[in-house]
């Protein structure tokens, strides 16, 4: 047989097979686009637009600015300009840049840029113009290969940039491992990042915006673990898988991604899908939404039965929850299948700011029928309540507690999470359950005072600017979440918090959307800004003053900041060395003026006299309780003349919020009187003779539904007594210490977990709870023998100081006894101290030495906000927009105010 025939075949066939593999794989190899190397860990992928307009305002919101500062400190700043500078001024349509987690508490991006002869050019005159710095600044050079590419780097002040060409492709980070990764998914050694987001990336795309955002939704609770160190909940982890959002700015104060949601509507492995069934309801549970909360996650229901199968569909695989569930309809015979097919409307989390700038929840619930929510919520109540349900009045409400672990997240898992108590009351046709009792009634007062986000001009000029019908979304007031999240936050970003506080604070209300539409979802996210911040950062490094001055005859004593119910503005009530008072308009206007018979005892508080929303102002001088309108005119019946002459200290007692006042009297002998809004003296307060004065004003407290009066003398005998004036079993209670200061109250879950904290004036904190029991006694530290020690209460009893004095120095702790302020302005001299937190973190210490007339305000970290002392003998301190604050002070005839 002849080979030769068969041999030229084979060698033909190869070579046609050689030929069209050498064409195919080289010849006409097609050229690798950026999105080929993008590698699958990127957590978003942002694409450039051609709208040059577009990109400018991006690059001057605050934004951006705020993350260009996270990704370069300014302290790096010089060395990076060059660098940044190229990067994005060529950054346009073709370019694109990738983020990426590249630490436990850090990320960086990669930037994929056309490489254009303009680009090489410049790239080239740059590396060129470093080689030749010297010193400090000099620059060493490199490059190397791998997986077949070569790698240039240029390092310095502890810095590396890397860079690549990728046939048309410059990819460049100062990151060098990322460039590794673009290599190896160069190399298809990993999956490329559009892989990730293959769905939406077929979308069709707005031409005149800023850009686009892919979004890989699997990776969010990843990305939010690098500023958290919290974990993260399983609404997070599992809530969808990728999105394509457009990106804008809108009325140039507002920064706005909005877009699709694709691939999650039927998915029962994401928490999307939910909501598949469910047509998009309007936000009106904001007339319930306290302007005191941090967070609020609104979720719409059009349709109650199918989101209840949907929710089933999704949690039937949480064999423990389903288990807990059955167990608890069968041994309690309640039914609760049904309760979540009721929901119609929205179902709310509120989340708001507490003691210890600790988070509590209030869940909101609409409902077809609040009888059933109701009637199980009882039955659950009465048949797990130990010896008696639990339930107080509070105003118009009854408040109930259901004592079961975490109920509201075993029928609502994982919309709803936490609640470890509950206590629950109706509002209207709404059931309406909170994990704390005392800030559940905090919610209804500013329900009931229209202190709502509903009721506010402000927040519904952002509401107006979001999705106005929605099935998921969250709103952040940010300004008043920084100060809670700031204890959660990894060390790196707790510092670039306090660093960057005012460029932060320019960030307003932000919203995150999502909203139903056949199988997707619209997305809306936005966050709104103040214009202009951004470059003015710097200015408020140096503090300017705006100063009013107003001047009387009189040399002035006392100073009190009060609210005008009608306008909300802060005003100014003075008394001078008449006794006379004065109210002052926060501009320097004096409104009225009435003479009094004495000086104020104690503080001026504001009442709700006639239960209709306007506030007058009470107060006491001897013998006399006044009661005065903010028009200066006296309320019918007032004054009242009182059988205490040497009035100390006044309390208002509003046992159940139904302004049904008592005005409780201590007198400097010890003395104790109760009198109605009539002014008759309550029986059991004819007085209650404690025997000695008090070193404290008395005060009532609402404890677990019931009354207590609490009062301590100037010896450390500490007495409880009951609405009847009637000294409870274990008090008095010595508590062999010379108590300085204030009080202040620790809240429990139980009478004996709940403990009043008093603090020695030589340096002893004592705890002691209500079965008349010393829980604690702890010597404080103290650096000479004369050193004086006494507890400083925050305003609203949120928290409380410790100030030491030395002959030297005037130091205070926080309640975990850390060094806040050190001062050596002041040492032993008396002085008057001032702890406010007003929330979303702004909190301030004012001292005022009342031997050389001289005022300081510091801020939580005890740095010194004022540059020079307040020349003042009384002060008072409000907060402002932005790091500002306001400052009233008095000093000889003449009222200041005063803007840092």
């Amino acid at each position: 047989m002849k080979r030769l025939p068969l041999i030229i075949t084979i060698g033909l066939f190869g070579a046609l097979a050689g030929g069209y593999l050498l064409y195919t794989k080289v010849l006409n190899k097609p050229l690798v686009r950026a999105w080929d190397v993008v590698p699958s860990e990127a957590f978003f992928v942002y694409e450039g637009s051609s709208c040059d307009e577009c990109i400018d305002e991006l690059r001057a919101s605050s934004v951006i600015t705020l993350i260009n500062r996270a990704m370069f400190p300014p302290e790096e700043q010089d060395s990076l300009k060059k660098v940044t500078d190229i990067i994005l001024g060529n950054f346009k349509q073709g370019s694109m840049l990738s983020l990426h987690i590249t630490k436990k508490d850090d990320f960086d991006f990669v930037f994929y840029l056309p490489f254009t002869a303009q680009l090489k050019q410049q790239f080239e005159a740059f590396t060129e113009n470093l080689k030749k710095e010297k010193g400090a600044n000099s620059v060493r050079f490199s490059d190397r290969e791998y997986g077949s590419v070569k790698i240039y780097e240029a390092t310095w002040n502890k810095q590396t940039f890397s860079w690549l060409y990728i046939d048309n492709t410059w990819v460049g980070s100062f990151t060098p491992i990322l460039i590794e990764d673009v290599v190896r998914t160069y190399n298809q050694e990993t999956p490329s990042f559009r892989k990730e987001v293959a769905e939406v990336a077929k979308l069709p795309t707005i031409k005149k915006d800023g850009g686009n955002i892919y979004l890989d939704l699997k990776k969010t609770a990843q990305w939010l673990s690098l500023f958290s160190r919290d974990d993260q909940s399983l609404l997070v982890h599992q809530f969808g898988q990728s999105a394509l959002l457009d990106v804008k700015i809108s009325d140039n104060s507002n920064f706005v991604l909005n877009g699709f949601c694709l691939d999650s509507a039927k998915n029962p492995n994401y928490i999307l899908s939910t909501f598949s069934s469910q047509k998009p309801v309007s936000f009106n549970l904001k007339q319930y939404v306290s302007n005191r909360a941090l967070m609020f996650a609104s979720y719409g229901i059009s349709d109650g039965k199918s989101f209840s199968r949907d929710l089933l569909n999704f949690s039937e695989r949480n064999t423990s929850l389903q288990d807990t569930l059955k167990k608890i309809q069968g041994t309690y015979n309640v039914k609760l299948e049904n309760l979540v097919s009721t929901l119609t409307g929205e179902l709310g989390v509120c989340w708001m700011e507490s003691k210890g700038s600790r988070l509590t929840k209030v869940l909101i619930l609409n409902s077809s029928d609040t009888e059933e929510w109701m009637n199980t919520f009882n039955t659950l109540s009465e048949k797990l309540s130990i010896d008696t349900v639990f339930y107080e009045r509070f105003s118009e409400y009854e408040i109930r507690e259901l004592p079961l672990y975490r109920f509201p997240e075993k029928i609502l898992w994982p919309l709803v999470s936490g609640f470890n108590t509950s206590y629950y009351t109706r509002l209207g046709k709404s059931i309406i359950v909170g994990d704390d009792l005392e800030e559940l009634k905090r919610f209804l007062e500013d329900v009931d005072r229209e202190e709502t986000w509903g009721k506010s001009v402000s927040q519904n000029k952002f509401l107006e600017s979001t999705l106005l019908e929605s099935n998921i979304s969250l709103y952040v007031n940010t300004p008043r979440i920084w100060g809670v999240l700031e204890s959660s936050l990894h060390p790196r970003w707790k510092k670039f918090l306090q660093e960057n506080r005012a460029l932060i604070r320019s960030i307003g209300m932000g919203a995150v959307q999502f909203s139903h539409l056949n199988d997707s979802y619209y997305t809306n996210i936005s966050w709104n800004y103040k214009p202009g911040v951004s470059q003015g950062i710097a200015a408020t490094e140096t503090r300017t003053t705006n100063k009013i001055i107003t001047n009387v005859n009189e040399t002035l004593s006392k100073i009190f900041v009060v609210k005008s119910h009608i306008s909300k503005n802060e005003e100014v009530l003075i008394q001078d060395s008449t006794q006379s008072i004065r109210l002052v308009s926060s501009d320097g206007k004096i409104l009225w003026r009435l003479p009094l018979d004495g000086h104020i005892a104690g503080e001026i508080e504001q009442v709700d006299f006639f239960s209709n929303g306007k506030l007058q102002h009470f107060f006491a001088t001897p013998g006399q309780l006044h009661i005065v309108d903010r028009l200066g005119n006296y309320v019918k019946g007032f004054p009242i003349q009182v059988a205490e002459k040497d009035i100390e200290f006044v309390s208002i007692v509003d046992y159940d919020h139904s302004k049904k006042y008592r005005f409780l009297v201590a007198g400097k002998s010890g003395k104790l009187w109760m009198y109605d809004k009539s002014g008759v003296n309550l029986e059991g307060w004819m007085p209650k003779d404690l025997g000695e004065s008090l070193f404290a004003a008395p005060r009532h407290y609402r404890i677990r539904g019931k009354d207590y009066v609490i009062a301590i003398r100037e010896d450390g005998n500490a007495y409880v007594m009951n609405r009847r004036g009637e000294t409870l079993k274990g008090f008095p209670i010595n508590l062999n210490a010379r108590p300085a200061g204030d009080y202040f109250l620790e809240s429990g879950n139980s009478l004996k977990s709940t403990t009043f904290v008093v603090v020695s004036r030589d340096g002893f904190r004592i705890k002691f709870n209500l079965e008349g029991k010393v829980q604690l006694r702890e010597a404080l530290v103290k650096n000479t023998a004369d050193a004086r020690f006494s507890l400083v209460p925050e305003k609203d009893e949120k928290s409380y100081l410790i100030m030491r004095q030395e002959s030297r120095q005037l130091t205070l702790y926080d309640d975990a006894l850390k060094q806040i302020v050190s001062s050596d302005f002041m040492g032993n001299n008396p002085v008057e101290a001032h702890y406010l937190n007003f929330g979303s973190g702004k909190i301030f210490i004012a001292i005022t030495d009342t031997t050389q007339d001289l005022s300081y305000v510091f801020d939580e970290l005890g740095k010194l906000l004022t540059l020079v002392p307040v020349e003042s003998h009384a002060i008072a301190v409000r907060p402002l927009d932005m790091e500002k604050i306001r400052i009233y002070s008095i000093h000889g005839k003449a009222l200041t105010i005063q803007q840092f």
